[in-house]
């Protein structure tokens, strides 16, 4: 399956746009395939403009986002040659989606950007050089050509998964023994070892584990008709997020912590709504962060 690009202009600007396709799919056509904004494929009958964007900037794999100069702006007392403003938020959009080594602004080099872009390389473009600009385009695409990009996290995917395998017919079993009982969730804040981390917690309250077949939880030693689990499918979130954030220094990585915690509260988040749709189940589940 060849990976798709989005290719966003103002009509202004279509020219380009189609350039720059015809050239990606000339010489990137075994495993690249772009798509023109007004060809009929992005924009949906009875869906909003933003809506049908943001399913683009989730769908595609590439953005590029082409910054004619259409207008003439008034800003600090001077007359600027801009971009249509759309196409400014349409990069920002992709961006925040793809990230920067996915998503491109190919700007008009008269034009003037917004000041986020200051110290920012561009690829700049006239109607003179336009043919060589688009090989710098395909440089920066080849370049990904032998990796991949996990856009979210599957904090959420491995939060129904682990509801459909395990939370589920756990809390079915436990019924058909107990009428009263607790199934507290917990979930560790630190993803790394968690087979050790539930041996621990195995010596630290004393559990014991029930059921010989699965799905098999721990219970309390120390507290009746009260079980609990740790998800060990939480340990992929910790492996996906180090192999998109590499570890370049010994110690805290402030950006990674805060991904993974914003992760668990997502995994968390999720289950909360799937166990309430079985509202005989909402009163039998805690949760818990150890």
């Amino acid at each position: 399956m060849k990976r798709k690009i989005f290719i966003g202009s103002s009509r202004e600007g279509l020219n380009v746009a189609k350039k720059i396709k015809d050239a990606i799919n000339e010489k990137c056509q075994d495993w690249l395939d772009c798509v023109l904004w007004n060809e009929g494929k992005v924009f949906c009958t009875n869906e909003g403009t933003l809506e049908s964007l943001i399913k683009a900037s989730r769908k595609y794999d590439y953005g590029i986002l082409i910054a004619s100069d259409d207008d003439i702006t008034y800003k600090r007392r001077k007359f600027l040659r801009t971009s249509r403003d759309n196409v400014i938020f349409e990069i920002g959009l992709f961006l925040g989606s793809l990230g920067l080594k996915r998503a491109f602004l190919i700007t008009h080099d008269k034009i003037s950007l917004p000041s986020d872009f200051n110290g920012v390389t561009t690829i700049r473009y006239s109607i003179k050089n336009i043919d060589d600009k688009v090989d710098d385009i395909i440089n920066e695409l080849s370049k990904t050509k032998r990796s991949f990009c996990p856009k979210p996290v599957a904090s959420a995917a491995l939060a129904m998964g682990y509801y459909e395998n395990f939370v589920y017919p756990a809390l079915r079993k436990l019924s058909s023994n107990e009428t009263s009982f607790e199934l507290e969730i917990c979930i560790p804040e630190n993803l790394s070892k968690i087979e050790d981390q539930i041996d621990h917690y195995i010596k630290k309250t004393s559990s014991s584990k029930v059921f010989d077949e699965r799905p098999t939880v721990y219970k309390y030693g120390n507290v009746p008709n009260k079980y609990w689990d740790i998800p060990t499918t939480l340990a992929t979130l910790r492996k996906l997020i180090d192999l998109i954030i590499p570890s370049t220094e010994i110690g805290d990585n402030i950006e990674k912590d805060e991904w993974i915690e914003y992760e668990l509260r997502n995994f968390e988040g999720t289950l909360r709504v799937l166990i309430k749709k079985q509202p005989i189940h909402t009163d039998k589940v805690s949760f818990k962060y150890i």
